[in-house]
């Protein structure tokens, strides 16, 4: 078992972050673990606060982890900086000198992503909000795709989502200008963990580096049964103009077909003030759980089956 080492990075307005470092000795490649990234966002902060303080079975290679990649927004658990209101996942690779999310962003994109061979991004679904368990990446034909893709099916997870382009701003879209393949990991029930999710990230990180050949073996994962393609991005997915209590006539990863009613908004006064439909057909891969609404919250989203 490899212990692992700390370091702590500054930013410039003085926020550290605690980095540990794992080395086999053995020359292979560098794997940068991320999590944290949305301060409510725990299974994967405690994923890697667990390797951090056991170590890793490494045989080759070297792995870097940031258990908590945005100190503020998990102190005050939120999605956001309780600081400046940035969204750390929107920023990169951010700015030396810029507010104090992008200087995170900066940090995290100078000192971790960049040297890496492969970035690996954990996240869950927010608590309003509900997602399958999956793993995703970009899967547009550029240099590290290939990869990627095999990467997230060796996570485990029974789905994979793969995308057209990255959003701006996310460490993926860094990772791909520096031709790192990268992914992301997403799970449902936002807020809450069991043990079983926690050993759903930890096995899936250890089925990757047994993937990169960076360790000797790992616990069998989920044969994957569900491939989607699509944007995957929650800021452009289907909102309400209105608020009110949302009625969800339908359930994550149902098949709906253009113009099915997925749910509706009610008023105070029982009445319809928005009935959502789908745009397209489809599967739904986010749905709002969180029955209050305000204009501009997210309903759901929709992502397309992949053979």
């Amino acid at each position: 078992m490899i212990a692992a080492s700390s370091e702590q990075l500054r930013t410039a307005d003085g926020v550290v972050l605690e980095v540990f470092h794992l080395d086999s000795g053995v020359p292979g490649p560098t794997v940068t673990l991320l999590a944290g990234i949305h301060g409510n966002e725990v299974a994967g902060i405690v994923a890697l606060a667990q390797f951090a303080r056991e170590g890793l079975p490494l045989i080759a290679g070297r792995v870097r982890l940031l258990p908590v990649a945005h100190p503020a927004a998990h102190a005050a658990n939120l999605r956001v900086s309780p600081v400046d209101g940035l969204n750390l996942a929107r920023v990169f690779p951010g700015a030396a000198d810029g507010q104090p999310t992008e200087q995170l962003a900066a940090a995290i994109a100078d000192r971790l992503i960049t040297g890496a061979d492969v970035l690996i991004d954990l996240h869950t679904s927010s608590p309003d909000t509900d997602m399958p368990f999956f793993a995703g990446c970009l899967d547009d034909g550029s240099p590290g795709c290939d990869l990627a893709v095999a990467l997230c099916e060796a996570f485990g997870a029974g789905t994979v989502w793969t995308h057209p382009a990255n959003g701006i701003g996310r460490t993926v879209s860094t990772a791909q200008e520096l031709g790192i393949p990268a992914l992301y990991v997403e799970s449902p029930r936002g807020g809450v963990l069991t043990a079983e999710t926690l050993g759903d990230y930890r096995d899936g990180v250890l089925r990757i580096l047994a993937h990169l050949d960076m360790v000797d073996d790992a616990p069998e994962g989920r044969a994957t049964t569900l491939r989607l393609h699509g944007n995957g991005d929650v800021d452009r997915a289907a909102s309400t103009p209105r608020a009110g209590f949302f009625v969800t006539q339908r359930t994550l990863l149902d098949d709906v077909a253009a113009g099915e009613v997925i749910g509706r908004v009610i008023d105070s006064d029982g009445s319809d003030a928005f009935v959502c439909t789908a745009p397209a057909g489809g599967v739904i891969t986010v749905l709002r759980t969180q029955a209050i609404v305000s204009p501009g919250d997210v309903l759901f989203e929709l992502g397309t089956r992949r053979a």
